[in-house]
């Protein structure tokens, strides 16, 4: 019976790999999801809306989540249309992100990242986004973006 334990304790310690090397062996492509918002995020911040669009699915949201006076406040907005509001803002823009995190699981994968977002070298507002995508005939296209819309104590991204 003392054999069952160590049993045990030796399965759920080798429990993490098996379950990533499982992910790998089924088609685990969490560095073409992540490539996928790096490519979104390189046309964002040189106001690429051909670059951006690509990326993104048909009828793909935002969802925008701050707090103002006191209250958390949600709007949703189509991404092709804060594309084209990026796409045609004045003066220069810039989101950096960083730490990024990747999670994936088949046909599905969600990206968290920090970034601050910069007009005119002047940072505006910083936050976490959280991007959702859906494989689509073997390509990573954003399905959706949430990110949190933050204007006080911001982290500036670290440099490079």
């Amino acid at each position: 019976m003392k054999a069952f334990p160590i049993f045990a304790v030796a399965l759920l310690a080798l429990s993490p790999n098996l379950a990533l090397a499982d992910n790998r062996e089924n088609g685990g492509d969490e560095d073409a999801a992540s490539a996928a918002v790096t490519a979104f995020m390189d046309g964002f911040n040189v106001k690429d809306a051909d670059t951006m669009s690509a990326l993104v699915v048909d009828g793909a949201i935002v969802s925008v989540v701050e707090e103002r006076e006191g209250e958390d406040r949600m709007r949703v907005i189509l991404l092709q249309d804060l594309i084209s509001g990026i796409s045609s803002a004045p003066g220069a823009i810039e989101e950096p992100i960083w730490n990024m995190i990747t999670m994936q699981e088949g046909p599905v994968a969600t990206v968290v990242a920090r970034f601050e977002f910069l007009m005119d070298g002047m940072q505006t507002h910083c936050g976490t986004n959280i991007f959702s995508l859906v494989r689509v005939d073997g390509e990573w296209k954003i399905a959706s973006i949430t990110y949190s819309h933050i204007e006080e104590d911001c982290l500036a991204a670290p440099t490079q």
